[in-house]
């Protein structure tokens, strides 16, 4: 009988069951028993299901944040659950006026319920385009029951070109799941340090998780470029986590 040959390295494989076999020496996953049976991209039957999983993993941490100006504009936002005592993060752009002003209160809905929350620490002076960082601190009035406190990754471990999935309020239609790759982990953007994704992103994203496949959050949706396909970014973890030190 032939043996089954890796085709990424030319070792032997072995079979796992269910007519599919594995690489002995670089783990390659195959799926059907031909005597050269093609690849799984990546892995393929470990990996396929990941981004469904990051889905489900952190749903009930990402928040839908909502508020009106009083003259009939509503504005919608994302954003993270930080602490079990109601600390979230979203962007400063997404909490204020466009002349930098508070809103004060903000509607929020996280893991089916929907609560109250106050805004309490703006980290730029001007609508998320003045003196500071585009963040902002907010606190619940309540935590829902089934809601989940998200994690920061270490963001040194962060690399280019790493599958990366974004989860939030789209549009303000509600929350969903993209993907993409990290496509530049430090780009200067107008003299902010940002990372570049080339995930869909909408307004209403903004102040959303950016996730690794560990389900750590790496960054913060904060912005695209209009007019630009696939170039959207994401205030890097470590930048959100020294704005956060004082309640993490």
């Amino acid at each position: 009988m032939e043996d089954k040959i890796c085709k990424t390295c030319g070792s032997t494989l072995l079979s796992v069951g269910n007519g599919g076999y594995r690489c002995l020496y670089c783990g390659n996953g195959y799926a059907t028993d031909a005597a050269h049976p093609e690849v799984m991209t990546q892995s393929e039957a470990v990996r396929r299901d990941r981004g469904a999983d990051v889905f489900e993993e952190n749903i009930n941490g990402v928040l839908e944040i909502v508020w009106d100006d009083g003259n009939g504009c509503v504005f919608s936002g994302s954003g993270l659950l930080l602490t079990k005592s109601g600390w979230a993060l979203t962007n400063t752009h997404v909490v204020t006026s466009e002349d930098g002003r508070s809103c004060g209160r903000v509607a929020v809905r996280l893991a089916g319920m929907e609560v109250g929350a106050t805004v309490e620490k703006l980290g730029d002076d001007h609508h998320g385009s003045g003196n500071g960082v585009d963040l902002a601190l907010i606190r619940l009035d309540n935590v829902p029951s089934g809601a989940q406190v998200l994690k920061f990754a270490d963001f040194a471990s962060v690399r280019n070109g790493e599958k990366v999935y974004v989860i939030g309020n789209s549009l303000g239609l509600g929350t969903c799941i993209t993907s993409g790759i990290v496509s530049d982990r430090r780009r200067n953007v107008e003299g902010d340090e940002l990372l570049m994704t080339d995930c869909a992103v909408n307004g209403g994203n903004s102040g959303g998780p950016m996730f690794n496949e560990s389900g750590r959050v790496i960054g913060v949706i904060v912005s695209g470029l209009v007019g630009a396909e696939g170039m959207n970014f994401a205030i890097p973890a470590d930048t959100a986590q020294r704005f956060c030190r004082d309640i993490l």
